[in-house]
């Protein structure tokens, strides 16, 4: 599966699971929200309960209670049982430890006695309603099916004697908790939805942006392997084909220096030549140390040295006079001899000591890297007879261009199996805060210009 794939699945299970959690955070908090307004509302019954029954209860002795007095309590209770506010009451008369039944609209449980809680009787006394759950037990045997609760109220009758009023009042939570997440949950996961529909470009983007990073990096190791077997193949030829030839030659020489004396000379020349020849190859796989005051000596030392990897001298070719070193100051300077692949031009702004102090070593050694990386390309696929490199820094801002005069090619295609170098300088020049622009086209040559901030991002 690619990279996308991958995080469209992944964007898939993640918004299913925050649409999951998110509902079951609602279900939960919705639930516990009618729970406690269910304990609410059920004290607040047995309240009013109260206030209307209470007081006639307390006015009355319980122990011996008529029943003519137990019609009437039933008459006060009518319009809370209508109305379905009430389920059933029950009045406790407090006998010692254990308390009994003297009244209830079943009739069949009063009568029963049992053993009250003392903790229950405690915060009872003290003028609490206390809410409880509906238990499932014999005793309840009457009041099972459907969510109820239990609420206790303490008063005393007219002997004094301590008694509990215990109203049931009918309660929904499931129904109110279900009816309150079926209003609250679509637009929920309507909500969820339309944001991970909005932010799916976004991981999708991201997606293929690193899936083509790491194509970069993997094509990237590829071409420095790629790189690292050239320049061993570049270097193993240069001194097959050019350093040990002439040193054999300055051997057969000093054997026959003895019959005639003047080959003593040529052979120190030729061993003199060859070690001109392994210094320049030891210098070509040393990178220079490049600061902004060296940077325009360094590119012009850059341009000689890619035209001597381009093609070697020939025997006995004096390099020092093989290239002519440009002033400072803007005037150009030119590659290698003629036939040593394309003529490089280098020009340069004279950077005085404010130029190159704004310039920063940082951003010379980058352009230093740049320009190396873009005259390789040059020599590589351009095919071009001429090249020139220029650079210029004006205020915070450094301009490098390097313009050749070959076969062109198309910017807006991609690119084709080792032409990655182009991409990389697109890469560090990127990550450095600046930007590269390329203008190209069939048989009209190549300019790619650099723009980069003279201090590094």
């Amino acid at each position: 599966m690619s990279t996308v794939g991958r995080t469209l699945l992944r964007h898939a299970l993640v918004t299913a699971g925050a649409v999951v959690m998110v509902c079951g955070l609602v279900a939960a908090g919705v639930w516990w929200i009618a729970h406690d307004e269910a304990e609410r509302r059920a004290e607040q019954v047995s309240r009013r309960v109260a206030e209307a029954v209470v007081v006639p209860l307390a006015d009355r002795d319980l122990a011996a209670a008529s029943p003519e007095a137990r019609e009437r309590l039933l008459d006060d209770l009518e319009p809370f049982r209508t109305v379905g506010m009430v389920s059933r009451v029950k009045v406790w008369l407090v006998e010692g430890p254990s308390a009994r039944v003297v009244f209830s609209d079943e009739p069949r449980i009063e009568g029963l006695t049992r053993r009250f809680d003392p903790d229950l009787a405690a915060r009872l006394d003290g003028g609490a309603a206390v809410v409880l759950a509906v238990p499932d037990d014999p005793e309840h045997r009457f009041e099972r099916g459907g969510g109820q609760r239990e609420v206790f109220l303490g008063f005393t009758d007219s002997a004094g004697r301590p008694a509990r009023l215990e109203v049931y009042v009918p309660v929904d939570v499931e129904g109110a908790t279900g009816r309150a997440v079926g209003l609250l949950v679509p637009p929920v996961v309507g909500g969820l939805l339309a944001i991970a529909l909005a932010v799916l470009p976004l991981s999708v983007a991201l997606a293929r942006r690193r899936e083509r990073d790491r194509a970069e990096r993997r094509d990237a190791a590829l071409y420095g392997l790629a790189a690292g077997e050239l320049a061993r193949r570049d270097l193993a030829r240069r001194l097959h084909d050019d350093v040990l030839p002439g040193l054999a030659s300055a051997g057969l020489m000093l054997d026959l220096a003895t019959a005639r004396p003047e080959l003593v000379g040529r052979a120190r020349a030729t061993v003199g030549d060859g070690v001109v020849r392994i210094r320049s190859v030891l210098d070509g796989l040393v990178p220079d140390d490049v600061d902004a005051v060296s940077l325009p000596e360094a590119l012009r030392r850059l341009a000689e040295r890619d035209d001597d990897l381009a093609a070697p001298d020939p025997p006995g070719h004096d390099r020092a006079s093989g290239a002519v070193p440009g002033a400072p100051g803007g005037s150009p300077s030119h590659g290698g001899p003629a036939g040593a692949g394309p003529e490089v031009t280098i020009l340069v702004d004279a950077p005085g000591p404010d130029t190159a102090s704004r310039l920063g070593d940082d951003v010379a050694a980058l352009l230093h890297r740049i320009t190396g990386e873009l005259l390789r390309n040059v020599r590589a696929h351009a095919s071009a007879s001429r090249a020139a490199v220029t650079l210029g820094v004006t205020g915070d801002h450094a301009r490098l261009t390097v313009a050749d005069d070959g076969r062109g090619f198309d910017p807006t295609a991609p690119a084709g199996p080792g032409h990655i170098g182009l991409a990389l300088v697109r890469r560090a020049t990127e990550e450095a805060g600046g930007r590269v622009t390329v203008r190209s086209s069939a048989g009209a040559g190549t300019a790619v210009t650099v723009d980069l901030p003279t201090t590094p991002r």
